[in-house]
């Protein structure tokens, strides 16, 4: 095995937006985060790394929350552990990314993500409209946001990541797409485009149940206008709700959709390690707190030669799950048709062949022939192709990825 992706969750924000379903908690008076928390996931990072046999990270990602509330001295911490979690530590050429928000990013941190070795920024801008920021409470105005993007466009030199929301409050049509070509002025390389999703629970919710106008139709309808923006910029859309320039797909999320393992490390992360047909997924507990006291006294040193169960019997503060090979099939066409390229079908083969009643048939199984499949098809909706290796791939196309849902609920 040896070569792993690493996600590493710093789960603090200055105030949560109306709409965030994400584990976030407050940073408190201190107004940064506890030099504790970061030590805690150093040693969390090199016990998963000693039993699992990682050798090296393939890419790794900083997501939040909040990771640009991360002083330079503890980005600069974090990464030296990384660094030195493994045999090879963050492999040459490695995908390394950390989110950031424009309200906390300066030209300190930006010049220690670089000396750190990070060669790509996610930064959430969502929206550069001061109606829709407001609508949903978003710490961060117009002006901030812009002038992050300019610090980034004049210091940073490797790539750029921006995300957007389509459908936020008090955001027309024509809003929403100035600030998306305004957005895309800045040269991004990579855009991730979201419908925005009203969850339950949430502010956003209650505002909407409350009588906030808010429609749903008109979220998809700006999404749409959003996707044929980026086509005309020269984007192209690999994933549902990702798009890039030639090349700069997000390595560390393919990892995800091509069913790769990966740990996750910090309070509220999760990550899932594949063997065969089978596979273990943990989810750290939403609990910083608990998380702290934890790490905080186990001893990396003692856990050579340990097992991950050995270590959940220590009462280390996460779930787990045994994943059977039915449920890994299942994932494996979930995440698999999200993307443009699809589902290969050899590479099905050769992972669930034991699987019934298809045994590793993926034509039999998304139903080619006379089921759902043939209807996607009929509806021109549907492509397969043979890759430059000889592969045949099964994908939806442009229209068919909108329904995706859809087809995944008569495949399940």
């Amino acid at each position: 095995m040896g070569k792993f992706s690493l996600y590493v969750h710093i789960p603090f924000c200055t105030s949560k937006c109306d709409y965030c379903d994400f584990f976030s908690t407050g940073i408190g008076l201190c107004k940064s985060v506890p030099d504790d928390y970061v030590d805690c996931v150093v040693k969390e990072v090199k016990t998963y790394a000693r039993i699992f046999g990682v050798q090296e990270w393939n890419t790794v990602y900083i997501g939040g929350g909040t990771p640009s509330l991360l002083s330079p001295v503890q980005l600069n911490s974090l990464f030296d552990g990384i660094q030195k979690s493994c045999k090879c530590g963050i492999s040459c050429g490695a995908e390394v990314t950390v989110e950031m928000n424009p309200e906390s990013l300066d030209k300190e941190l930006l010049s220690a993500a670089d000396s750190c070795g990070v060669n790509r920024l996610s930064l959430g801008i969502q929206s550069l409209n001061s109606a829709a920021l407001l609508s949903v409470r978003r710490n961060c105005t117009v002006q901030k946001a812009q002038q992050a993007l300019e610090l980034v466009k004049k210091c940073w030199k490797n790539d750029l990541s921006l995300d957007a929301i389509a459908g936020l409050p008090a955001q027309n049509s024509e809003e929403f797409a100035l600030s998306l070509k305004k957005m895309l002025s800045y040269g991004p390389q990579h855009f991730s485009l979201y419908t925005l999703t009203v969850e339950e629970g949430t502010p956003l919710c209650k505002k909407i149940d409350n009588g906030m106008e808010w429609n749903a139709d008109e979220a998809d309808s700006q999404w749409l206008l959003g996707r044929d923006i980026l086509f005309s910029h020269g984007f192209s859309q690999y994933e549902v709700s990702n798009f890039c320039l030639a090349g700069k797909e997000s390595r560390h999320n393919s990892a995800y959709w091509q069913q790769q393992s990966y740990i996750g490390a910090g309070a509220g992360a999760s990550g899932t390690v594949y063997c065969g047909s089978e596979g273990l997924r943990w989810n750290v507990k939403k609990d910083v707190k608990a998380y702290i006291d934890f790490w905080k006294t186990y001893s990396a040193s003692s856990c050579d030669g340990l097992s991950f169960e050995q270590l959940v019997k220590d009462d280390v503060p996460l779930e787990t799950e045994n994943l059977d090979a039915k449920t890994m099939e299942f994932e494996f066409l979930m995440m698999g048709l999200r993307t443009r390229q699809g589902v290969s079908a050899q590479k099905y083969e050769r992972l669930y062949s034991g699987v019934s009643p298809w045994n590793g048939n993926l034509s039999l199984r998304l139903g080619e022939k006379n089921g759902v499949w043939r209807r996607f098809y009929d509806e021109g909706m549907t492509n397969v192709y043979s890759s430059c290796g000889g592969e045949t791939f099964y994908a939806l196309n442009e229209k068919g990825i909108l329904f995706l849902n859809r087809l995944l609920v008569e495949l399940d």
